[in-house]
């Protein structure tokens, strides 16, 4: 009975530390995702920025700053569908945050006021003082 007991400690220590090394690599991979994604949208390359701000979101969903900063990107996109979905996310998450509450609320206004949605609605964000990416 003894060694049965061991036994099973000794599984449940090593599911343990896989899990918390797992969870570690995690971490550290989608904070390497959310630095690649920034230099990209830095360099406007908004494709590879929402492709790896999406990886981070499937890493960690309650990360409201790749939310934003998808918002951000798909924005520059002229997705604007899609812009205002990713920053209401962001805002959700982080309700008292007043820079995802404001570009959440700037972009809504944008597409009411100008009528035109997604591909047509391309912003010029590096003009815009309230998008700032979130590091």
């Amino acid at each position: 009975m003894l060694r049965y007991n061991g036994l099973a400690f000794v599984s449940i220590f090593a599911a343990f530390m896989l899990f918390g090394c797992a969870a570690s690599r995690d971490a550290i991979q989608a904070s390497d995702y959310n630095r690649f994604a920034i230099r990209a949208a830095q360099a406007e390359l908004w494709n590879e920025a929402v492709f790896r701000w999406e990886q981070v979101i499937d890493i960690d969903p309650s990360n409201s700053k790749a939310y934003n900063n998808l918002g951000v990107a798909y924005e520059a996109l002229g997705k604007t569908d899609k812009a205002i979905a990713a920053y209401q996310r962001a805002e959700e998450l982080e309700p008292d945050n007043k820079y995802y509450r404001l570009n959440y609320r700037r972009c809504r206004i944008h597409v009411r006021r100008s009528g035109v949605k997604d591909e047509d609605a391309r912003l010029d964000v590096s003009d815009n003082p309230s998008e700032e990416l979130s590091d």
